[in-house]
């Protein structure tokens, strides 16, 4: 797989100096917040419909999500830093992923526009594969009518195919990342694992801590994620598989603020590393969630907290014993 990063320039975004696609695209755009399971199965027909037309496979994503620069106002959250979405579409087997830079002038582009000057003219896009719930350039004026993307797509020799949504049998609710992440929020870690159809993981360097842990018989490793808008799930207790520099180890996350120790403390994202020695201090590291073991507790007693943290142990090490590496 190649990715293809757009640049923009005074004349407009183009690709950049010396590439040169191979052949004329199949693609598919939008976010990919999670590349969750509706993603690769769009991604799929994307690949077989590539396959039959002798033509190459792309996913078009963007640099940034579009909330950023069309609404700055309003807080957001990811399932994914661009670095975690671009190892994830490179695991699909897709010929190219092309980010694109989106930015105030691109947001600005009618659909027309869009199909025009990117799509076609620097793509060479043939057929585009729609997410049912993607839509593309600037929204119609307030009364107009809604944009007709087929129409368009033909004017410039791009046949729009418009995708359906794909449901979970079990919820019966369609495949989607404003899903995972409203089940995220709800604590709800195993349902929006099976949505992802992996783990979802938290990133990030580790930095140094208080050393509370290593006095409560348990050391952890502080965490800084890598990226600010990282949706954080529910505070509490967590079992998971951590990898460090290509090696997994079981470990015990906690997130919270620690009300036990003291009133007022910031939230802190902190993993125990079972088997583990050496320094990691700024060594980047990837949490795997497995399961949600419990909630936040407060404790009056320091006795009390180190033996609940013993019983957490205990059930996090059952956990990763049933869902192993």
């Amino acid at each position: 797989m190649d990715t293809i990063r757009l640049i923009r320039s005074e004349e407009g975004i183009s690709l950049p100096e010396g590439v040169v696609l191979s052949t004329p695209l199949v693609a598919t755009m939008g976010v990919f917040d999670g590349v969750h399971l509706g993603h690769k199965y769009l991604i799929e027909c994307l690949k077989e419909e590539a396959r039959r037309e002798g033509l190459s496979s792309a996913v078009i994503t963007f640099d940034q999500p579009p909330i950023a620069v069309i609404r700055p106002d309003i807080p957001y959250e990811k399932l994914h830093s661009e670095d975690e979405k671009l190892i994830h579409l490179a695991e699909t087997g897709v010929d190219y992923v092309i980010v694109l830079p989106f930015d105030r002038p691109l947001a600005a582009l009618s659909a027309e526009e869009f199909c025009a000057q990117i799509l076609s003219k620097e793509l060479s896009v043939r057929r585009l594969l729609m997410g049912y719930d993607h839509n593309f350039g600037r929204p119609p004026q307030k009364g107009a009518p809604p944009t007709d993307y087929q129409a368009i797509g033909k004017r410039y020799g791009i046949e729009i195919l418009p995708q359906g949504p794909i449901f979970d049998e079990d919820m019966n609710l369609p495949y989607s990342s404003s899903t995972v992440r409203k089940l995220l929020r709800e604590g709800n870690l195993t349902t929006a694992n099976r949505f992802l159809g992996y783990p979802y993981c938290l990133r990030g360097a580790v930095i140094g801590g208080l050393g509370l842990g290593r006095k409560l018989g348990y050391p952890t490793a502080n965490i800084e994620l890598e990226d600010d808008h990282k949706l954080i799930p529910p505070h509490g207790v967590y079992a998971v598989w951590v990898s460090i520099e290509g090696v997994r180890y079981g470990g015990m996350l906690y997130i919270g603020r620690r009300p036990s120790i003291a009133e007022g403390l910031e939230e802190s994202i902190e993993v125990n590393i079972f088997d583990f020695s050496g320094n990691l201090y700024e060594k980047k590291i990837s949490i795997e969630l497995m399961a949600h073991t419990r909630g936040e507790m407060y404790f009056d007693k320091h006795e009390d907290l180190v033996a609940q943290i013993d019983r957490d142990f205990e059930q996090v090490q059952k956990v990763l014993t049933e869902n192993p590496r």
